[in-house]
């Protein structure tokens, strides 16, 4: 396992790392949103990028960066969707923003997780889906398209 597991945020021992997409416009902006909510609950941030991270994660170069994951105390991986349900019921109830309860009463609702990560996917197959950055959206649209 790896030793930086070990690390001590102040003097909480980490509870685990959160690991993105660090090229990714969504995930970067996120990641600069709340790291002291993540922080403050002994999350460590890290980018799938990282060298430790992808030789941790022994994934293909298109899989690797697919979905964020969640590299908990115990060495367990989870993603997606199942990454963020975690970290969201983590998140000391102090600190817990109102997207993180959410999501956590979504996930005990019947359906509640299969729901999560289907929108979890679509999200994550559209996040650099802006004009500029996605080839849907640089694609030139013709007149009959554009008044829809």
């Amino acid at each position: 396992m790896h030793t930086e597991m070990s690390d001590m945020v102040g003097r909480r021992r980490v509870r685990g790392w959160v690991l993105y997409d660090a090229a990714c416009p969504l995930c970067c902006d996120l990641m600069k949103r709340f790291p002291n909510t993540l922080e403050a609950s002994a999350f460590r941030l890290a980018p799938l990028q990282a060298p430790w991270v992808r030789e941790l994660l022994d994934l293909p170069a298109d899989q690797l960066l697919a979905e964020m994951c969640v590299l908990t105390r115990k060495g367990r991986i989870l993603a997606g969707a199942d990454a963020l349900v975690y970290v969201a019921n983590d998140i000391s109830a102090k600190r817990r923003p109102w997207w993180a309860w959410l999501l956590v009463a979504a996930s005990r609702l019947p359906l509640g997780m299969p729901l999560l990560r289907s929108g979890y996917r679509w999200i994550a197959l559209r996040r650099q889906c802006r004009p500029g950055v996605c080839q849907v959206a640089n694609t030139p649209k013709t007149p009959k398209e554009e008044m829809l």
